[in-house]
């Protein structure tokens, strides 16, 4: 089992950030969130990504996208 790094009260904040900025979507984004995070925490190539957080692909996809629309900005 992965440790989560993004508490409830964090998330509800990146949460409503993510509906401002027009990203949120339909597969469960806190994994997706927390895929990315485990990215950038370890280093590892994407395609490292564990499964049980979200296929490598769309963590990949979901960071790009919300990179064009300014989403690691607002949250960095």
């Amino acid at each position: 089992m992965l440790r989560r790094v993004i508490s409830d009260s964090i998330w509800e904040q990146l949460k409503n950030a993510m509906r401002a900025k027009g990203c949120h979507r339909w597969r469960n984004d806190r994994d997706v969130m927390e895929a990315i995070l485990w990215k950038l925490r370890t280093g590892a190539p994407w395609r490292d990504i564990p499964a049980e957080l979200c296929p490598w692909k769309t963590a990949y996809n979901r960071f790009n996208r919300w990179a064009k629309k300014g989403l690691w900005e607002k949250f960095f």
